[in-house]
């Protein structure tokens, strides 16, 4: 339910052409995804992984589609954890496997690239 708020208050904001809401905490990755920083987190498992978590909204026609996504740095995979789709006439939501960051697919390497930039962003906000 916090996604879909999220997801809302975003796509509105997108919509309006601003996001009014506490500027340093939403980071506009692009034209049409901005990402919510404070979501954002970088643990480490107890096999020695870093992981990056965050969720990216998109504005689409008619609605946003919604991304939570899994950067592996060390195993070199990201993988969308849940990808949430709504417009005024569907819902649903889908997931995928982890995938290679070296990838051939293009659209897999931008979803790698943009969750460096979003490890690198929240890293560096930190110090």
């Amino acid at each position: 339910m916090k996604k879909v708020l999220i997801a809302f208050g975003m796509a509105a904001a997108i919509a309006a052409g601003t996001l009014s809401v506490s500027a340093a905490n939403f980071w506009k990755y692009n034209d049409t995804v901005s990402i919510d920083m404070d979501e954002a987190s970088v643990k480490h498992t107890t096999n020695g992984h870093e992981i990056l978590n965050f969720v990216a909204v998109e504005a689409i026609e008619g609605g946003t589609c919604t991304y939570t996504y899994a950067y592996d740095r060390t195993a070199g995979t990201i993988q969308v954890v849940e990808m949430e789709k709504e417009t005024k006439a569907l819902h649903y939501t889908s997931n995928f496997t982890p995938t290679s960051i070296n990838s051939t697919n293009p659209v897999i390497r931008a979803r790698a690239q943009m969750a460096e930039a979003v490890y690198q962003r929240k890293v560096n906000h930190k110090k």
